[in-house]
């Protein structure tokens, strides 16, 4: 079964347009692939139930069967730590459930991408951390970066956090999710973490002013390594 974790160094780092610009090209490939967000914070309340952002938007880049139900089992609407979340809001995260249903779904589908919440060291409850879920699924490791002041650091102590735990790392895509044109290390910080980097820089993406299927995989094609990412061979 091939499959990804995609984990960010920092929450809003734009792990959701990368998981769905590579489920856009795995489409493109004629590759059957499934979506997880598992755990998604600060989801909107439509009456009596909560409505995951990013986990919907990965079931709409995915256009399959699969519910939401699948998609985000676990939701909370304040836009917290899950651990936080769930004892403010009464519900615990059941990792058990979240295991299995990665294991449904790798048997129905070729290709799985899962995105964590987060970074690596958010709780989601006593003694359970992100890190931990990726390193139980087995799944090798995408992290993606968001290409601002301060980023060098973040990536390095996220690949260390990794490393530590043997989890299997494929590289690191530097997003840009909000252009500066007054930033100077945007243009810096490929360089720098090319050099410093036990891992590959597998990927500078571009700040996209119109999110579409469309636009997702062509700068997917044109500023990732695709095949190194999604590892089919």
């Amino acid at each position: 079964m091939k499959g990804i974790f995609i984990t960010g160094t920092d929450t809003g780092v734009g792990k959701t347009i990368i998981a769905s610009a590579i489920v856009r090209v795995l489409k493109a490939r004629g590759i059957s692939v499934a979506v997880m967000k598992p755990i998604e914070s600060g989801c909107r309340r439509e009456g009596d139930v909560l409505i995951p952002l990013d986990g919907v938007m990965l079931k709409e880049m995915a256009e399959n069967d699969i519910t939401l139900e699948e998609v985000t089992p676990f939701r909370f609407e304040n836009p917290l730590a899950p651990m936080v979340a769930s004892e403010i809001e009464g519900t615990e995260v059941d990792e058990r459930v979240i295991y299995d249903t990665i294991k449904e779904l790798q048997e129905k589908y070729d290709y799985i991408v899962v995105e964590g919440v987060g970074g690596l060291m958010v709780p989601v409850k006593q003694r359970l951390m992100i890190v931990d879920i990726v390193r139980d699924t087995g799944l090798p490791l995408l992290i993606v970066a968001s290409n601002r002041l301060g980023v060098i650091n973040h990536t390095v102590l996220t690949v260390e956090a990794a490393k530590r735990r043997g989890i299997d790392i494929i590289g690191v895509v530097l997003n840009t999710p909000n252009p500066s044109r007054d930033d100077i290390s945007l243009e810096t910080n490929p360089l720098v973490l090319r050099r410093v980097l036990e891992v590959p820089l597998v990927g500078v993406f571009p700040f996209i002013n119109s999110i579409s299927k469309e636009n997702l995989l062509k700068e997917a094609v044109k500023n990732l390594e695709v095949d190194r990412i999604i590892q089919l061979q």
